[in-house]
């Protein structure tokens, strides 16, 4: 069985999908399962220092083709990923593939192979990575509504199947009335290396320490987040806390929220500890008390499940998607983002999570989103959409 996964792009600046899909294609492997990743050589404003274009390579494990992103001057396309060559050879090897696992809409590496799986009969599943979430289809509003009535409908209503990583996700998706079975299937997490990355040893005499790691976007709601922690040190001056922020994004947001957390007075306890990854990320799960993340929308998020695999409880907000799963776990806290009720939580947050959180924070990580798991499930299901005549 020959799956190809194409996704605009595997940076880690593009943060959780981009992640997932290497940890997804390595799993799949494991399970005898011939995967590999058709990409760009995206890097957010700048091109992937690790990927050559134009030939296979072995990528963190995975083999890799990724083709040179064009990116036009016009500011509503510039994240549209343009790739010709990209689409010329998929043109030519299409038919090499038994199916096709595109992830992400509205980009033209996911748009042009979908396009081009009809044209050629080749079977395709989507993940929409949160795309169709009514939050998602409200942002470039305009330009989404055309690319859906002009080709994502029928590039959505000819899939074989769309695969959704939470029962949240596929239920704001439906709305749109779409004609394909819906996959529940959650993504998983590769932990770090134990030797690499151990735990950090939390003293009782250290601040407590809250944890942001994700893009820096407006979409997560750092800003609210900072918000609450002011009105928090406002009604609790004697409070011990610190906020490690990791993360990059636009430099003009960062600066601004660099400069809301000085407006506010919180800055001496905030620590920027930048973009972060591989065992540097792992550090920094592993010595955080709570991970925070109030996002707006958030259609798995992948960051809190691998603070979980830390065991490192969450505070989340119920528009993260894993926030029911987390709930029902015991494994952190699930609050509304707006600052009063973030400043409430954060307050009972001053107490450290009890060792039973922590136990069911890792655990809930090791029983639901193990990857050996989640592959022979996606495994499965590739079978169940290809024709008899397929390879299995």
């Amino acid at each position: 069985m020959r799956i190809l996964h194409v996704i605009p792009s595997i940076s880690p600046l593009r943060g959780g999908p981009s992640r997932a899909v290497i940890d997804m294609v390595a799993a799949l492997r494991l399970q005898d399962v011939d995967a590999a990743i058709l990409t760009t050589n995206d890097h957010g404003p700048g091109l992937h220092p690790d990927l050559v274009t134009g030939r296979w390579q072995w990528h963190q494990g995975v083999p890799v083709l990724a083709f040179p992103r064009w990116s036009p001057p016009v500011a509503a396309l510039r994240e549209f990923a343009f790739s010709p060559a990209l689409s010329l050879w998929l043109a030519r090897h299409l038919k090499q593939y038994d199916l096709l696992h595109i992830h992400a809409l509205f980009s033209y590496p996911s748009t042009s192979a979908m396009v081009q799986a009809r044209w050629a009969g080749v079977p395709y599943i989507l993940r929409s990575i949160g795309q169709l979430s009514p939050w998602s289809l409200a942002q470039s509003r305009g330009r989404k509504r055309l690319l859906l009535r002009l080709i994502e409908r029928r590039n959505l209503n000819q899939a074989a199947a769309l695969h959704f990583t939470t029962t949240a996700e596929r239920d704001e998706a439906a709305a749109l009335g779409l004609a394909p079975p819906s996959l529940v299937l959650p993504l998983g997490v590769r932990g770090p290396d134990p030797l690499a990355a151990p735990a950090a040893v939390r003293k009782p005499s250290t601040p407590v320490r809250f944890l942001f790691l994700s893009r820096l976007h407006p979409k997560k709601q750092l800003e609210k987040l900072l918000e609450a922690l002011a009105l928090l040190q406002r009604q609790r001056p004697e409070a011990s806390w610190e906020l490690a922020i990791a993360g990059d994004g636009d430099p003009r947001y960062v600066t601004a929220l660099q400069v809301q957390t000085r407006e506010l007075g919180i800055d001496t306890r905030c620590r920027w500890l930048g973009f972060v990854e591989g065992d540097e990320k792992w550090r920094a799960l592993g010595a955080a008390d709570w991970y925070v993340l109030p996002s707006a929308a958030e259609n798995f998020g992948i960051a809190a499940v691998e603070a979980l695999a830390m065991g490192t409880p969450v505070i989340l907000s119920p528009e993260v998607a894993v926030a029911a799963d987390v709930a029902r776990a015991g494994a952190g806290l699930v609050c509304a983002s707006d600052p009063e009720a973030l400043a409430m939580t954060l307050s009972t947050a001053l107490v450290r999570p009890s060792l039973s959180m922590r136990t069911s924070a890792f655990n809930l990580a090791e029983s639901d989103f193990s990857w050996s798991t989640i592959a022979l499930q996606l495994r499965d299901a590739y079978r169940q959409v290809l024709p008899p005549s397929a390879g299995r």
